[in-house]
């Protein structure tokens, strides 16, 4: 092999170990996703554990030597191809969904339940040390780089090994979880690793390439369309694992582990989907004029499917959702004033548009899956902006009924920060004041009622009572 050639091989490996890398951190935050939640804490985590091993696997590459080992001599090509092959080996467990549903379980029968302690037990067994091994690619494979033009080849190094990194992130999660999903953008990542164990391996029969390949096959098997829709999933998309289960007429909808709706052939939804339909939808189901209404969390469709006349937007960011739910859910299409936008919730309130005389905000699942950005006041003041006078704004929170836990407590203090006049509803009127047992969770429904110049500042004192003057002076 001539120079050139030489050179273009030694780059391309480097570039997909790149691609790997990023890859293989962001595949890791979107697996846990369901079993850990989402959010900038588990997510640091993982961060975290792919580049400090990946400095460390730097320094350790760099400090590399070939030496024997008994009858054995490890050479640098070797020791690159041992490397791929212990990595697949761990990622085999570790970027493969059917496998992660038994690994979190059995944490937590261990007495590892918290969220943040099962993702640093994952990332430090199924990362840091694949990570590790990958980060000493790049010094390894400078050893097969003339010295002559040191800060060139170095340039040249950073600039693919930079290069393979960004098209990990953009490939993988743009193109690849969109298109083929998250289970075989996993398997591509295998594909690779093999790829780099043959173009490393002098002898393409050994013992390590096959090995590699073998691995190669049996991730691919683990994260096949056929083993998940056999763990009942439908869709497994850069955003969310869904699942549908049906029994006795009775049909399910879960995204992340999470029971998001109910739908039955007689109409029994979820409880609080019946409570706003019963509460807040009944004046206005099918009557005219029609009111426009904004549900911000799709889910299964469920909340108002019946509803012929008024004018629904649903907004949810997973586009996915509408076909699964008229598929396997409803089964039958929207009603045509039924209107579906997968934009984020946030960036169809930036948006111009309509106002609302009823707003729902439903996009809440379960106590793990909480996104941050839809429960901060900027985000109740932009639900606010788009709420019609006298306009209705009803919210769904996972939380602890008693105010047991402080998320109840300051997710309580932020919507009333925006909505200060509301009434708090605990679906099931399982209140439970005197329970104080953290892991109580229940539906919250906070229900507010736009009323212009309401003053959300006044008090009664003993110096100063208008309540003669401001209460119904009719019996």
């Amino acid at each position: 092999m001539n120079r050139s050639a030489n050179s273009l091989l030694l780059l391309t490996i480097i570039v997909l170990e790149g691609y790997v890398v990023l890859s293989t951190e962001l595949l890791a935050i979107r697996l846990t996703i369901p079993f850990v939640g989402s959010g900038t804490d588990t997510v640091s985590i993982i961060i975290a554990a792919v580049l400090m091993p990946l400095a460390f696997g730097y320094y350790a590459g760099g400090q590399f030597r070939p030496r024997r080992f008994g009858k054995h001599f490890l050479t640098i090509r070797k020791k690159l191809v041992l490397n791929i092959v212990i990595s697949m080996g761990i990622l085999l467990v570790g970027l493969s969904y059917p496998l992660l549903r038994s690994f979190f379980p059995v944490l937590a029968q261990s007495g590892i339940d918290g969220r943040l302690a099962q993702t640093a037990v994952y990332a430090a067994l199924f990362l840091a040390t694949p990570v590790y091994l990958l980060g000493q690619t790049i010094p390894l494979i400078s050893n097969f780089f003339s010295k002559d033009e040191l800060s060139r080849i170095t340039g040249r190094i950073l600039f693919f090994s930079t290069l393979g990194s960004f098209m990990g992130a953009t490939v993988s999660t743009l193109v690849l979880m969109s298109t083929i999903g998250v289970h075989y953008t996993a398997a591509v990542n295998f594909g690779i690793l093999t790829l780099l164990a043959f173009l490393l391996s002098k002898k393409k029969t050994g013992e390590l390439p096959l090995f590699a390949l073998l691995i190669a096959i049996i991730a691919t098997l683990l994260n096949s369309g056929t083993v998940l829709r056999s763990l009942h999933v439908v869709k497994d998309n850069r955003y969310n694992t869904i699942a549908v289960y049906e029994h006795d007429g009775e049909r399910y909808l879960t995204i992340n582990h999470n029971n998001s709706s109910l739908y039955t052939n007689a109409g029994r939804k979820h409880p609080y989907i019946h409570f706003i339909e019963n509460n807040i939808l009944k004046d206005v189901w099918n009557r005219v004029p029609p009111k426009n209404i904004l549900v911000i969390g799709a889910g299964g469709f469920t909340l108002g499917f019946e509803d012929r006349t008024n004018s629904y937007d649903y907004v949810d960011i997973d586009g996915d959702l509408k076909e699964i739910a008229e598929t396997y859910i409803l089964k039958e299409p929207l009603l045509p004033n039924k209107h579906f936008h997968a934009v984020p919730a946030r960036a169809f309130l930036t948006q111009k548009g309509k106002n609302y005389d009823l707003i729902v905000l439903d996009a809440f699942l379960g106590r793990t899956t909480m996104p941050e950005h839809l429960i901060t006041r900027e985000f109740f003041e932009q639900v606010k902006a788009r709420l019609n006078t006298h306009g209705i704004v009803v919210a769904n929170f996972i939380t602890s009924p008693g105010f047991v836990t402080p998320f109840s407590r300051h997710i309580d203090n932020t919507f009333r920060s925006v909505f200060p006049h509301i009434s708090r509803h605990v679906i099931g009127e399982n209140y439970m004041p005197w329970d104080t047992n953290p892991n109580i969770m229940a539906n919250i429904m906070y229900i507010y009622n736009d009323q212009p110049g309401a003053d959300a500042s006044k008090i009664y004192t003993d110096d100063k009572n208008t309540a003669y003057m401001d209460k119904p002076q009719r019996h």
